[in-house]
């Protein structure tokens, strides 16, 4: 991945904050040629805070589909992955996406998104890996989704990198072990260098490294930024957040 592969690259905000939000966004993305936006309706907090706007956003998922764009969400809860699915692929006939987050470690749950996203051929799940070490681990979200009926075509991988960081990093990456994830798995793996970094300079500096990286070979298909309008006005996430003119420098 010397360069950014913009068809592989998941690039928008955090949290979906307003529909004048997303609805730029998808516009500044469509012009760099990404093809998924994301947008998460629904956010996990370690302390009480702005958790998403649930489904209020849904319909404005529905727009970014319409601007030929694949939105892009994190899902808590099946009955999330439910509504989504339904809003985008189901009524509008529009690419989807939904990711199963480091945290959402409940396996029956896990399952059952894979039972929802059975058949649905407009329907691609991302998986992140958990928050602490286990190349084992990691392969055991992949084998849940796929038992509950996922097809493996449908599945996207993403490393985010382990808690807790050191040397500043939010989370520490293992590039190595990513790869082998990705050739046990057989699945197309991209890299969050938002969640390692959590600051705009280190993601940078990530992002750029992991377009360099190989291993055997083998190495990222891509990557999944969190990219906002006004990063300083954030409700989430705000220190890790580029602008778009920050993101153009990747892959340059």
């Amino acid at each position: 991945m010397k360069e950014i592969d913009r068809q592989m690259t998941i690039a928008g905000p955090c949290a979906a904050e307003s529909r004048e939000q997303v609805v730029k966004s998808a516009h500044m993305a469509k012009e760099r040629g990404i093809a998924t936006l994301r947008a998460s309706l629904w956010k996990p907090r370690t302390k009480p805070g702005f958790d998403g706007v649930a489904i209020q956003g849904i319909e404005w998922l529905g727009e970014v589909a319409r601007l030929g764009l694949r939105p892009a969400t994190e899902v808590l809860t099946e009955d999330n992955a439910k509504q989504v699915i339904d809003s985008v692929s189901g009524k509008l006939g529009r690419e989807v996406l939904i990711w199963i987050g480091s945290r959402n470690q409940n396996h029956f749950i896990q399952r059952n998104i894979g039972r929802l996203a059975s058949g649905e051929k407009l329907v691609k799940i991302l998986i992140k890996n958990q928050p602490w070490v286990s190349q084992d681990h990691w392969m055991g979200i992949i084998d849940h989704v796929i038992s509950g009926g996922a097809d493996p075509n449908q599945i996207i991988l993403c490393h985010r990198g382990f808690a807790p960081g050191t040397n500043g990093l939010r989370n520490n990456p293992d590039f190595l072990m990513a790869m082998r994830v990705k050739k046990e798995s057989g699945l197309p793996m991209l890299i969050d260098p938002s969640h390692m970094g959590g600051e705009r300079k280190k993601v940078l500096e990530i992002a750029k490294l992991a377009q360099d990286f190989k291993e055997d070979g083998i190495g990222f298909d891509g990557l999944m930024v969190e990219v906002h309008p006004n990063p300083d006005q954030a409700l989430t996430d705000k220190t890790q957040q580029l602008t778009w003119e920050q993101f153009d420098q990747i892959g340059k």
